[in-house]
């Protein structure tokens, strides 16, 4: 009789553990197509007709819909024959959209790119115009590694474990007698690291130019992310800028660069090299910092563009004094930091005289990487935004759509952010809220996902974020509550987390892996939250071969 009463009780805990267990209604597998191409309907199809037998029952999808009223009759009717085809297969199309991290609206108008100031750059007057003058940048000393002690350079900073993973090069370099050489990065287990640092003395709110000149070898087993150049700054360092440059892999020397504002700093870190190396060599010459000149000025009500006599502090007027600033109507590259500067033409009845010396102060685009964010306070954008959820709505119908506020690298920095007297947390959840309303406005019964990142105090929701100034702490407790949370990073804290905090949640699994023992653990943890919808398969290599398994995974689960 005891082991009787061990069995059922073992059987009623059991029963009351898959009780508990969350069923996973939403169960999605994600794909990133700009549905361009007739190659983009032909790799989709066979992925619907997978997931549909495996048991998934929607696809987000990421595909520029916002902007669906500049598409082309083409990619206007593959977008709907992919619908057809999803309806068919019982698939529900979720849209991703709006990422404010990643530039959304910018196509439209690259003014609404997050900006920072540039301040106080030095013109002088001849005759009817006012050009640029050359300022100093501070030196790298040893910059084209002719010094060295065997494998020692002398350097305002350090390189990493000269002899085994940094050597000097009397061989291969690119001007000179040496260079400095870089490999063996596996011998650091850690980090894979192979870099070159240096602290350089900077002039506040100033747009420079770190470059050097870089060769490699054998270098194509690492990521591409692997080489980069990065610019650390702040009372606790952290990365403000970064750039992964495309390099000549065939043995020919590549000219690389980085642009970067200084921000209010005076003084940072500036970084070349290698971080998860495995393998290969990478030789490095010719290391330099400039001051950039004056191009990619940001034209908008919240970047205002001064002229003032530096001598003086006359302020002038555009449109009386000087000829209109035109808008920003491009981005330029790293490579472009020195294309011909703005040139100041004067008006026939100016108050600026020739010889005058001037100060111009200005806003910049924000990069890192290749990514640029779109500003959150100027009001443009929210027109842009209401008219773009129409669009989607016209296209898809959809009943879920999903906010893609991940990584907001930029912000609170422009005039607009900072007339508004407040911090990034207030800022992004008034964002998010009025996408919401969007939204409904278009779709009263929609149900609004959000990607976690920048609503978690774990992750990315917290103060010095990249070039963002002030903290996004207790943004959670700021947006609408009836978000659906998809949580990507450490579900174990995250899922919890938002959990308690009353909101549904949303697993984000997979991420390119060669099995599925990690979508297991997600699958876990989704199943044990309170409040959980559901699971994705998360593929950003278009990653697809374990898409039927990881369907049913879940489906036995279930």
């Amino acid at each position: 009789m005891n082991i009787l009463r061990c069995k059922v009780a073992l059987l009623l805990v059991a029963l009351s553990i898959l009780s508990h267990a969350q069923s996973m209604h939403d169960r999605w597998f994600y794909v990133s197509r700009s549905l361009e191409n007739d190659k983009d309907i032909e790799e989709l199809f066979p992925l619907v007709e997978t997931a549909s037998r495996s048991g998934l029952n929607g696809m987000l999808l990421s595909c520029g819909v916002e902007n669906y009223a500049d598409w082309s009759p083409k990619r206007k009717a593959h977008l709907q024959a992919l619908r057809r085809h999803c309806d068919s297969h019982g698939i529900e199309i979720i849209p991703i959209i709006w990422s404010i991290g990643y530039g959304t609206m910018l196509g439209k108008n690259p003014n609404l790119c997050a900006g920072m100031p540039i301040s106080d750059v030095p013109y002088l007057v001849k005759g009817k115009e006012a050009t640029v003058m050359a300022q100093e940048a501070p030196t790298v000393p040893n910059g084209d590694f002719e010094l060295h002690d065997g494998n020692v350079f002398p350097f305002q900073g350090w390189i990493d474990r000269p002899g085994v993973v940094s050597f000097a090069d009397t061989e291969i370099y690119y001007g000179g007698t040496c260079s400095i050489r870089l490999e063996n990065f596996a011998s650091d287990p850690i980090g894979g690291h192979g870099r070159i640092c240096f602290k350089a003395s900077l002039r506040p709110n100033t747009i420079y130019r770190l470059s050097c000149q870089v060769r490699m070898e054998d270098f194509s087993e690492n990521s591409p992310y692997a080489f980069r150049l990065q610019f650390y700054g702040g009372e606790e360092p952290r990365m403000l800028s970064f750039v992964a440059p495309n390099v000549d892999t065939q043995g020919g020397w590549t000219n690389v660069s980085m642009v970067f504002p200084s921000g209010d700093l005076s003084e940072g870190n500036l970084y070349v090299g290698v971080w998860e190396g495995k393998s290969g060599k990478v030789w490095i010459d010719d290391l330099k910092l400039e001051i950039a000149g004056v191009n990619e000025v940001l034209r908008r009500p919240g970047t205002p563009f001064v002229v003032r006599n530096a001598v003086t502090g006359q302020v002038y007027e555009e449109g009386k004094d000087y000829e209109p600033i035109p808008p920003l109507k491009r981005f330029l590259g790293d490579d472009d930091a020195f294309a011909e500067s703005l040139v100041l033409k004067l008006t026939d009845h100016s108050a600026i005289r020739d010889g005058d010396r001037l100060a111009v102060s200005y806003y910049r685009p924000v990069r890192n990487g290749w990514q640029r964010t779109t500003c959150m306070s100027e009001p443009m954008l929210y027109d842009l935004l209401e008219k773009s959820a129409h669009e989607i709505a016209e296209a898809l119908h959809p009943r879920k759509w999903f906010l893609s506020m991940d990584e907001i690298r930029a912000g609170g920095t422009c005039a607009a952010c900072m007339a508004r007297n407040t911090d990034m947390a207030h800022i992004l959840a008034d964002c998010i809220t009025r996408q919401c309303q969007f939204i409904r406005e278009v779709c009263p019964e929609a149900e609004i996902y959000i990607w976690s990142d920048m609503l978690d105090p774990a992750h990315n929701a917290h103060d010095n974020y990249y070039r963002c100034k002030g903290t996004f702490a207790g943004v959670w407790n700021l947006i609408p509550k009836d978000l659906i949370i998809a949580c990507w990073y450490n579900g174990r804290k995250a899922m919890p987390f938002f959990s308690g905090l009353g909101f549904r949640t949303f697993g984000a699994a997979y991420y390119d892996a060669d099995n599925l023992d990690g979508s297991r653990d997600w699958l876990q943890i989704c199943r044990q939250t309170p409040g959980c919808r559901g699971i994705m398969y998360t593929s950003w290599q278009n990653k697809y071969q374990l898409l039927g398994p990881f369907g049913e995974m879940i489906r036995t689960a279930e």
